[in-house]
């Protein structure tokens, strides 16, 4: 026995000589998208009628509408959608109207769409289908195929995962909750992510819009969203672009909770120190004379430069450090034409620098100390370690011992900037290994034990902080050599805000001020500033990808998004 959708694929199916009038013999929604990823009428002529459910044929956007079959249409089958994309720029109707129309089935990129348009009738007003509620974890693929251009609506409210997309298309990725980086299971979080998140469009093609729809229109940097805050009331059309499954919204969801920026961290209690990483994202300064731009990373001009700069200041004078480890600094040295010379100048005083001479390694960045003069006092040289692991993978540490001028305290600290998990070039043990860690993760632990070796030999024995940017999450074996030395996590099991960055949405900390049993025990504070990895990128200092005047608009000298890191402290006590 034939089913419904069948009989009606025999009756209804083949090429119509003329459209004829509204309620006459057509295709059936459910029989243009089938039962498969692609339509079994790819290619052909159909004559289809349904409700339009929300209208892209505007200037900038998705350059057609979706119809979706009215509620008396609907098949029995639970794997087919009964809803379309027609890609078409002819006007008639309207959300809320029937339309009749004569296209060609076509499968474009994974989305089934009626094109070619060679009618398109309008029939009057019609009830809008119920949307199909939808919660997290999302059905698998091929059920979401069934519900493909269908009006949904989620039950909860939703949490903003990742908004790095959101200044550059106007879109940002959804889950039930915020998405945290597994220990040791990368690979496998960033699969299943596939599943529980979903991104919210907005119905457009523009790149670096001034604004979405669903976030009230123009960008304004009080209005936007931070990744972590919360949304109610998503509903729209299930769509299928780009390899990725969206929702193009019928209206602008609720912002119930836009995770309200941070206030700076309190100063450090009488008789401690402040002790930061920061990792500060390619601070180059050209030629410091003004000009040598472009250079190799970093601000592409002058401009660009002083507005980096004038955010990393708001941000280090906003910490309360005394001392700053810092990484991805153009690797020109330490003279008075350096990077590091020059954002110590911008921080005015009492703030100077570690001199580490010329060049550091052979990368194009480097890590480097700045501190207060007036809070501490350098005691000897800096050392810096050049071989081993350090002379061709991750970047030199440099290390400096310090006295804090209100006591006799002596401290050490540690600088680092472990390789990248980044595969380029990677090979042989190098390469990935699908244990999580990532590509380069034999260097990163060679680093790791280099670090606990010399520790151990040198002289003379105190409190010591390891600190830096160690591309390594919670739990990977570098933090277990670490910890095995005797270097660990303060804040580990104690504070669950403890995240530094955000990859992909999926956020976990690479930051560390890792603390040996001397200093430990001196530890009268800890945190992270989450100043960065949850603000959206157009926000930063760069002047490209944004329409005109929007990049002035939303700028600030203030510590938001100063770099892709949020910095995290400790705070140390000097006393007896």
């Amino acid at each position: 026995m034939l089913s419904r959708i069948t009989a009606l694929l025999l009756c209804c199916s083949a090429p119509f000589a003329v459209v004829a009038q509204c309620g006459d013999p057509y295709t059936p929604v459910a029989g243009i998208q089938g039962e498969q990823d692609a339509s079994p009428l790819a290619g052909q002529s159909v004559v289809v009628e349904g409700v339009v459910t929300l209208d892209s044929r505007s200037k900038d956007g998705l350059s057609g509408f979706y119809m979706q079959a009215s509620d008396e249409d609907v098949d029995d089958s639970s794997r087919t959608s009964e809803a379309v994309f027609v890609h078409t720029k002819r006007a008639g109707g309207q959300v809320g109207h029937r339309v009749r129309i004569k296209g060609q089935v076509k499968e474009y990129y994974g989305l089934t769409e009626v094109t070619r348009l060679s009618s398109l009738m309008d029939c009057g007003a019609a009830a809008l289908p119920a949307p199909v509620m939808l919660s997290f974890p999302l059905p698998g693929a091929s059920r979401l195929e069934s519900l493909e251009a269908m009006r949904v609506r989620f039950s909860a409210p939703l949490t903003v995962v990742d908004v790095h997309d959101l200044g550059r298309f106007g879109v940002v990725a959804l889950a039930a909750t915020d998405q945290w980086q597994k220990d040791n299971s990368e690979d496998s979080t960033m699969a299943g992510n596939a599943i529980t998140r979903i991104l919210l469009d907005d119905a457009s093609n523009r790149q670096n819009p001034d604004g979405a729809n669903w976030l009230g229109g123009q960008f304004r940097a009080d209005r936007l969203v931070r990744a972590g805050s919360q949304l109610e009331s998503v509903s729209g059309i299930l769509d299928f672009r780009y390899k990725a499954w969206r929702i193009q919204p019928d209206r602008p969801p609720v912002v119930v909770d836009r995770n309200p920026r941070p206030a700076a961290p309190r100063a450090p209690v009488d008789g401690s120190l402040r002790v930061a990483s920061f990792n500060v994202l390619n601070f180059f300064n050209g030629d410091g004379k003004g000009g040598g731009f472009p250079t190799a990373r970093g601000a592409d001009n002058r401009q660009e430069l002083l507005r980096q700069q004038a955010k990393l200041v708001s941000a280090l004078q906003q910490l309360k450090a005394d001392v700053v480890g810092l990484m991805e600094l153009e690797n020109d040295g330490s003279g008075p034409e350096s990077a590091i010379a020059e954002l110590t100048q911008a921080l005015g005083a009492p703030w100077t620098f570690v001199y580490t001479g010329n060049r550091v390694g052979r990368d194009a960045i480097q890590v480097g100390i700045i501190y207060r003069a007036d809070r501490v006092t350098p005691v000897g040289d800096a050392v810096i370690l050049n071989d081993g692991p350090f002379a061709r993978f991750s970047r030199p540490p440099v290390v400096q011992r310090f006295r804090a001028q209100t006591s006799d305290f002596s401290f050490r600290v540690m600088v680092n900037h472990f390789k990248s998990r980044s595969c380029r070039n990677a090979e042989g043990d190098n390469s990935d290994q699908h244990d999580g860690e990532g590509c380069y993760a034999p260097a990163r632990r060679d680093a790791a034990r280099s670090l606990v070796n010399w520790l151990a030999s040198a002289s003379p024995r105190e409190a010591t902080l390891l600190l830096g940017d160690l591309n390594s999450y919670a739990g990977e074996s570098p933090l277990t050599i670490l910890a095995a030395g005797g270097y660990r996590q303060p804040m580990q099991g104690s504070n669950p805000s403890h995240y530094t960055y955000r990859f992909f949405g999926v956020k976990g900390s690479l930051d560390y001020v890792l603390a040996d049993t001397a200093s430990a025990s001196r530890l009268t504070g800890v945190g992270v500033w989450h100043i960065n990895a949850d603000e959206p990128p157009m926000l930063d200092y760069n002047l490209e990808h944004h329409p005109e005047g929007r990049a002035d608009r939303l700028y600030q000298a203030a510590p938001w998004r100063s770099s892709d890191h949020d910095p995290i402290y400790v705070d140390i006590n000097t006393g007896p």
